[in-house]
Protein backbone atom coordinates (compact mmCIF):
# COMPACT_ATOMS: atom_id res chain seq x y z
CA UNK A 1 0.00 0.00 0.00
CA UNK A 2 2.82 2.35 0.91
CA UNK A 3 4.58 1.56 -2.39
CA UNK A 4 1.43 2.37 -4.37
CA UNK A 5 1.07 5.67 -2.53
CA UNK A 6 4.67 6.61 -3.30
CA UNK A 7 4.23 5.81 -7.01
CA UNK A 8 1.02 7.85 -7.26
CA UNK A 9 2.68 10.72 -5.45
CA UNK A 10 5.67 10.63 -7.80
CA UNK A 11 3.37 10.65 -10.83
CA UNK A 12 1.44 13.60 -9.43
CA UNK A 13 4.67 15.56 -9.05
CA UNK A 14 6.06 14.53 -12.45
CA UNK A 15 2.88 15.12 -14.48
CA UNK A 16 3.17 18.92 -14.70
CA UNK A 17 6.83 18.58 -15.65
CA UNK A 18 6.06 16.05 -18.39
CA UNK A 19 3.23 18.17 -19.75
CA UNK A 20 5.36 21.29 -19.61
CA UNK A 21 8.21 19.60 -21.48
CA UNK A 22 6.00 18.56 -24.42
CA UNK A 23 7.15 20.44 -27.53
CA UNK A 24 4.84 23.37 -28.24
CA UNK A 25 3.27 23.58 -31.69
CA UNK A 26 4.08 26.53 -33.95
CA UNK A 27 1.91 27.82 -36.77
CA UNK A 28 3.94 29.13 -39.71
CA UNK A 29 1.76 31.34 -41.88
CA UNK A 30 2.03 33.89 -44.65
CA UNK A 31 0.29 36.92 -43.18
CA UNK A 32 1.98 40.27 -43.92
CA UNK A 33 -0.08 43.34 -43.10
CA UNK A 34 -2.31 44.63 -45.88
CA UNK A 35 -0.70 47.68 -47.45
CA UNK A 36 2.82 46.72 -46.34
CA UNK A 37 5.75 46.44 -48.74
CA UNK A 38 8.72 44.07 -48.88
CA UNK A 39 11.83 44.10 -51.06
CA UNK A 40 13.15 40.65 -51.99
CA UNK A 41 16.51 39.98 -53.60
CA UNK A 42 17.33 36.58 -55.09
CA UNK A 43 20.88 35.74 -56.15
CA UNK A 44 21.96 32.54 -57.89
CA UNK A 45 25.50 31.42 -58.60
CA UNK A 46 26.59 28.49 -60.74
CA UNK A 47 30.09 27.10 -61.29
CA UNK A 48 30.47 24.22 -63.74
CA UNK A 49 33.42 22.40 -65.28
CA UNK A 50 33.44 20.20 -68.38
CA UNK A 51 34.04 16.59 -67.32
CA UNK A 52 33.77 14.79 -70.65
CA UNK A 53 32.94 15.54 -74.28
CA UNK A 54 32.86 13.33 -77.38
CA UNK A 55 31.72 13.74 -80.97
CA UNK A 56 31.00 11.46 -83.93
CA UNK A 57 30.81 12.65 -87.54
CA UNK A 58 28.76 10.36 -89.81
CA UNK A 59 29.13 7.64 -87.19
CA UNK A 60 32.94 7.88 -87.04
CA UNK A 61 35.24 9.45 -84.49
CA UNK A 62 36.63 12.72 -85.78
CA UNK A 63 40.46 12.59 -85.72
CA UNK A 64 40.43 16.39 -85.78
CA UNK A 65 38.34 16.56 -82.59
CA UNK A 66 40.22 18.88 -80.21
CA UNK A 67 40.77 18.33 -76.51
CA UNK A 68 38.73 20.90 -74.61
CA UNK A 69 38.94 22.14 -71.04
CA UNK A 70 36.14 24.45 -69.99
CA UNK A 71 34.98 26.21 -66.82
CA UNK A 72 31.84 28.30 -66.59
CA UNK A 73 30.71 30.73 -63.88
CA UNK A 74 27.36 32.50 -63.80
CA UNK A 75 25.84 35.04 -61.42
CA UNK A 76 22.24 36.21 -61.62
CA UNK A 77 20.17 38.60 -59.53
CA UNK A 78 16.45 39.36 -59.35
CA UNK A 79 15.19 42.07 -57.00
CA UNK A 80 11.56 43.13 -56.64
CA UNK A 81 9.55 45.35 -54.32
CA UNK A 82 6.11 43.92 -53.56
CA UNK A 83 3.21 45.81 -52.01
CA UNK A 84 0.54 43.56 -50.50
CA UNK A 85 -2.54 45.60 -51.35
CA UNK A 86 -4.88 42.96 -49.93
CA UNK A 87 -4.44 39.54 -48.27
CA UNK A 88 -6.89 36.66 -47.83
CA UNK A 89 -6.61 32.93 -47.05
CA UNK A 90 -2.82 32.98 -46.82
CA UNK A 91 -2.09 34.67 -50.16
CA UNK A 92 -2.30 38.13 -51.73
CA UNK A 93 -5.55 38.85 -53.53
CA UNK A 94 -3.90 41.94 -55.01
CA UNK A 95 -0.16 42.53 -55.22
CA UNK A 96 1.74 45.36 -56.90
CA UNK A 97 5.28 44.43 -57.98
CA UNK A 98 8.12 46.62 -59.22
CA UNK A 99 11.07 44.87 -60.86
CA UNK A 100 14.09 46.65 -59.39
CA UNK A 101 16.81 44.49 -60.97
CA UNK A 102 17.04 41.60 -63.43
CA UNK A 103 20.58 40.71 -64.48
CA UNK A 104 22.83 37.80 -65.40
CA UNK A 105 26.59 37.61 -65.98
CA UNK A 106 28.44 34.62 -67.43
CA UNK A 107 32.18 33.97 -67.81
CA UNK A 108 33.56 30.99 -69.74
CA UNK A 109 37.20 29.93 -69.76
CA UNK A 110 38.29 27.44 -72.43
CA UNK A 111 41.54 25.84 -73.50
CA UNK A 112 41.31 24.13 -76.90
CA UNK A 113 44.10 21.78 -77.96
CA UNK A 114 43.73 20.94 -81.67
CA UNK A 115 46.56 18.58 -82.70
CA UNK A 116 49.08 20.43 -80.56
CA UNK A 117 47.83 23.90 -81.42
CA UNK A 118 46.61 25.38 -78.13
CA UNK A 119 44.19 28.28 -78.11
CA UNK A 120 42.57 30.00 -75.15
CA UNK A 121 39.07 31.42 -75.40
CA UNK A 122 37.33 33.54 -72.78
CA UNK A 123 33.85 34.47 -74.00
CA UNK A 124 31.59 36.41 -71.67
CA UNK A 125 27.87 36.93 -71.65
CA UNK A 126 25.29 39.11 -69.98
CA UNK A 127 21.53 39.22 -69.74
CA UNK A 128 18.96 41.92 -69.07
CA UNK A 129 15.21 42.31 -69.31
CA UNK A 130 12.77 44.96 -70.46
CA UNK A 131 10.82 44.17 -67.29
CA UNK A 132 13.45 45.93 -65.18
CA UNK A 133 11.92 49.16 -63.89
CA UNK A 134 8.38 48.10 -64.79
CA UNK A 135 5.50 47.80 -62.31
CA UNK A 136 2.82 45.13 -62.69
CA UNK A 137 -0.26 44.12 -60.70
CA UNK A 138 -1.30 40.56 -59.78
CA UNK A 139 -5.04 40.25 -59.05
CA UNK A 140 -6.51 36.96 -57.83
CA UNK A 141 -9.38 35.62 -59.95
CA UNK A 142 -11.33 33.26 -57.68
CA UNK A 143 -13.47 31.99 -60.57
CA UNK A 144 -10.50 30.78 -62.63
CA UNK A 145 -8.33 30.09 -59.56
CA UNK A 146 -5.38 32.06 -60.95
CA UNK A 147 -3.74 35.47 -60.98
CA UNK A 148 -4.48 38.01 -63.69
CA UNK A 149 -1.43 40.15 -64.49
CA UNK A 150 -1.80 43.72 -65.73
CA UNK A 151 -0.17 47.14 -65.74
CA UNK A 152 -1.37 49.72 -63.18
CA UNK A 153 -2.62 52.02 -65.95
CA UNK A 154 -3.35 49.18 -68.42
CA UNK A 155 -0.59 50.52 -70.67
CA UNK A 156 2.53 48.54 -71.55
CA UNK A 157 3.92 45.63 -73.54
CA UNK A 158 1.47 42.79 -72.94
CA UNK A 159 4.02 40.20 -74.08
CA UNK A 160 6.14 40.98 -71.00
CA UNK A 161 3.29 39.86 -68.74
CA UNK A 162 3.06 36.31 -70.08
CA UNK A 163 4.04 33.50 -67.68
CA UNK A 164 5.01 35.75 -64.77
CA UNK A 165 4.69 34.04 -61.37
CA UNK A 166 3.26 35.89 -58.37
CA UNK A 167 4.74 33.80 -55.53
CA UNK A 168 8.23 35.08 -54.73
CA UNK A 169 7.51 34.72 -51.00
CA UNK A 170 8.52 31.03 -50.63
CA UNK A 171 5.00 30.16 -49.46
CA UNK A 172 5.38 26.62 -50.83
CA UNK A 173 7.95 25.92 -48.09
CA UNK A 174 5.34 26.30 -45.33
CA UNK A 175 3.65 23.29 -43.66
CA UNK A 176 -0.12 22.98 -43.90
CA UNK A 177 -0.57 22.40 -40.15
CA UNK A 178 1.05 23.42 -36.90
CA UNK A 179 4.47 21.85 -36.35
CA UNK A 180 6.70 21.02 -33.41
CA UNK A 181 10.47 20.98 -33.46
CA UNK A 182 11.68 17.99 -35.48
CA UNK A 183 8.52 17.65 -37.60
CA UNK A 184 9.11 17.15 -41.35
CA UNK A 185 6.92 17.52 -44.45
CA UNK A 186 7.28 16.98 -48.20
CA UNK A 187 7.80 19.92 -50.54
CA UNK A 188 6.24 20.03 -54.02
CA UNK A 189 9.03 19.79 -56.58
CA UNK A 190 7.43 22.49 -58.72
CA UNK A 191 8.13 24.92 -55.87
CA UNK A 192 11.86 24.46 -56.49
CA UNK A 193 11.41 26.02 -59.93
CA UNK A 194 10.14 29.17 -58.22
CA UNK A 195 13.25 29.20 -56.01
CA UNK A 196 15.88 28.47 -58.66
CA UNK A 197 14.06 30.56 -61.29
CA UNK A 198 12.13 33.15 -59.22
CA UNK A 199 9.42 35.29 -60.77
CA UNK A 200 8.58 33.10 -63.76
CA UNK A 201 9.55 33.99 -67.32
CA UNK A 202 11.38 37.30 -66.86
CA UNK A 203 11.98 37.73 -70.61
CA UNK A 204 15.75 37.64 -70.19
CA UNK A 205 17.62 38.80 -73.29
CA UNK A 206 21.02 37.07 -73.21
CA UNK A 207 23.98 38.02 -75.38
CA UNK A 208 27.44 36.51 -75.69
CA UNK A 209 30.34 38.90 -76.20
CA UNK A 210 33.85 38.15 -77.38
CA UNK A 211 34.63 34.78 -78.93
CA UNK A 212 32.02 32.19 -79.76
CA UNK A 213 31.86 29.01 -77.69
CA UNK A 214 32.97 26.02 -79.76
CA UNK A 215 30.44 23.18 -79.78
CA UNK A 216 27.78 22.29 -77.26
CA UNK A 217 24.40 23.85 -76.61
CA UNK A 218 23.89 27.62 -76.67
CA UNK A 219 25.17 29.09 -73.36
CA UNK A 220 21.92 31.03 -72.89
CA UNK A 221 20.22 27.70 -72.24
CA UNK A 222 22.02 27.60 -68.90
CA UNK A 223 20.59 30.89 -67.63
CA UNK A 224 16.91 29.90 -67.77
CA UNK A 225 16.42 27.04 -65.33
CA UNK A 226 12.63 27.28 -65.57
CA UNK A 227 12.64 26.79 -69.35
CA UNK A 228 15.38 24.17 -69.16
CA UNK A 229 13.59 21.88 -66.69
CA UNK A 230 9.99 23.12 -66.64
CA UNK A 231 7.66 20.74 -64.81
CA UNK A 232 9.79 17.66 -65.56
CA UNK A 233 11.52 17.52 -62.19
CA UNK A 234 11.68 14.12 -60.49
CA UNK A 235 13.01 13.34 -57.04
CA UNK A 236 12.14 14.45 -53.55
CA UNK A 237 12.42 17.49 -51.31
CA UNK A 238 11.68 17.72 -47.59
CA UNK A 239 11.50 20.47 -45.00
CA UNK A 240 12.03 20.13 -41.24
CA UNK A 241 11.11 22.58 -38.49
CA UNK A 242 14.36 22.98 -36.53
CA UNK A 243 13.07 25.33 -33.83
CA UNK A 244 13.37 29.06 -33.29
CA UNK A 245 16.26 31.52 -33.44
CA UNK A 246 16.64 35.25 -33.00
CA UNK A 247 18.20 37.66 -35.50
CA UNK A 248 18.37 41.41 -34.84
CA UNK A 249 15.67 41.08 -32.19
CA UNK A 250 13.24 39.21 -34.47
CA UNK A 251 12.01 35.72 -33.58
CA UNK A 252 12.55 33.49 -36.62
CA UNK A 253 11.50 29.92 -37.35
CA UNK A 254 14.24 27.73 -38.83
CA UNK A 255 13.11 25.53 -41.74
CA UNK A 256 15.82 23.11 -42.87
CA UNK A 257 15.60 21.97 -46.50
CA UNK A 258 16.93 18.82 -48.20
CA UNK A 259 16.66 18.35 -51.98
CA UNK A 260 17.53 15.42 -54.25
CA UNK A 261 16.61 15.72 -57.94
CA UNK A 262 17.41 13.39 -60.84
CA UNK A 263 15.46 14.09 -64.00
CA UNK A 264 15.65 14.05 -67.80
CA UNK A 265 14.04 16.04 -70.60
CA UNK A 266 14.01 16.20 -74.40
CA UNK A 267 14.96 19.78 -75.28
CA UNK A 268 15.00 19.51 -79.08
CA UNK A 269 12.51 22.33 -79.64
CA UNK A 270 14.28 24.80 -77.32
CA UNK A 271 17.77 24.11 -78.73
CA UNK A 272 16.51 24.27 -82.31
CA UNK A 273 14.94 27.65 -81.60
CA UNK A 274 18.11 29.01 -79.98
CA UNK A 275 20.49 27.62 -82.62
CA UNK A 276 18.33 28.45 -85.63
CA UNK A 277 19.11 32.15 -85.53
CA UNK A 278 22.87 31.45 -85.53
CA UNK A 279 22.99 29.05 -88.49
CA UNK A 280 24.59 30.26 -91.75
CA UNK A 281 22.23 31.10 -94.57
CA UNK A 282 21.58 28.10 -96.78
CA UNK A 283 22.22 25.51 -94.07
CA UNK A 284 19.43 23.08 -93.24
CA UNK A 285 19.61 21.18 -89.99
CA UNK A 286 17.38 18.81 -88.09
CA UNK A 287 17.72 17.87 -84.44
CA UNK A 288 16.87 14.19 -84.03
CA UNK A 289 17.35 14.32 -80.27
CA UNK A 290 18.60 16.56 -77.49
CA UNK A 291 18.38 14.60 -74.25
CA UNK A 292 19.34 16.51 -71.12
CA UNK A 293 19.76 14.90 -67.70
CA UNK A 294 19.95 17.04 -64.58
CA UNK A 295 20.94 15.91 -61.07
CA UNK A 296 20.97 18.18 -58.03
CA UNK A 297 21.57 17.50 -54.34
CA UNK A 298 21.32 20.48 -52.03
CA UNK A 299 20.61 21.51 -48.47
CA UNK A 300 19.97 24.79 -46.72
CA UNK A 301 17.52 26.68 -44.60
CA UNK A 302 14.79 29.27 -44.73
CA UNK A 303 14.30 31.67 -41.82
CA UNK A 304 10.65 32.67 -41.40
CA UNK A 305 9.57 35.78 -39.49
CA UNK A 306 6.69 34.37 -37.45
CA UNK A 307 5.36 37.70 -36.17
CA UNK A 308 5.57 39.54 -39.52
CA UNK A 309 4.27 36.50 -41.41
CA UNK A 310 6.81 36.37 -44.23
CA UNK A 311 10.18 34.90 -45.18
CA UNK A 312 13.25 36.57 -43.71
CA UNK A 313 15.94 34.84 -45.78
CA UNK A 314 16.89 31.71 -47.68
CA UNK A 315 20.23 29.97 -48.15
CA UNK A 316 20.59 26.89 -50.35
CA UNK A 317 23.67 25.25 -51.85
CA UNK A 318 24.61 21.93 -53.36
CA UNK A 319 26.21 19.95 -56.16
CA UNK A 320 24.75 19.60 -59.64
CA UNK A 321 25.51 17.67 -62.83
CA UNK A 322 24.23 18.06 -66.39
CA UNK A 323 24.58 15.48 -69.17
CA UNK A 324 23.74 16.27 -72.80
CA UNK A 325 23.30 13.77 -75.63
CA UNK A 326 22.35 15.18 -79.03
CA UNK A 327 22.18 14.15 -82.68
CA UNK A 328 21.84 16.62 -85.54
CA UNK A 329 21.70 16.16 -89.31
CA UNK A 330 22.92 19.06 -91.45
CA UNK A 331 22.92 19.85 -95.16
CA UNK A 332 25.05 22.70 -96.49
CA UNK A 333 25.85 23.29 -100.14
CA UNK A 334 24.69 19.80 -101.09
CA UNK A 335 26.94 18.16 -98.49
CA UNK A 336 25.15 16.12 -95.81
CA UNK A 337 26.58 15.36 -92.40
CA UNK A 338 25.30 13.62 -89.27
CA UNK A 339 26.81 14.69 -85.96
CA UNK A 340 26.42 13.03 -82.57
CA UNK A 341 27.73 14.73 -79.46
CA UNK A 342 27.69 13.98 -75.75
CA UNK A 343 28.84 16.26 -72.96
CA UNK A 344 28.96 16.03 -69.17
CA UNK A 345 29.41 18.94 -66.78
CA UNK A 346 29.32 19.15 -63.00
CA UNK A 347 29.79 21.76 -60.33
CA UNK A 348 28.08 23.75 -57.61
CA UNK A 349 24.92 25.83 -57.40
CA UNK A 350 23.95 28.28 -54.66
CA UNK A 351 20.81 30.34 -54.07
CA UNK A 352 20.33 33.19 -51.60
CA UNK A 353 17.28 35.30 -50.82
CA UNK A 354 17.11 38.32 -48.53
CA UNK A 355 14.26 40.62 -47.57
CA UNK A 356 14.09 44.16 -46.26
Amino acid sequence: MRTRTLILGALAVAAPILVGSKPSATKLTFSPAAGSSLTKTFSNSVEFALDDMSMLMNGEENPMMPQIEMDMAMESAVAVTDTYDSISDGKPTKLTRTFDEISTEMDISMVVDAMGQVQEENPTGSGSSDLEGETVVFTWDSDDDEYVVSYPEDEGDEDLLENLVEDMDLRALLPKDEVSEGDSWDLPLVSLIDILGPGGDLKLDFNMDGQEVSGGPPPEMMVNFREMMGDMLEGEATATFAGMTEVDGASLAVIEIEIEIDTAKDMSELIEELMGEEMPEGMDFNLDRVDVEFAYEASGQCLWNVRAGHAHSLSLEGEAAIALDMEVNMDFGGQSMAMEMSMEMSGEMATEMETE
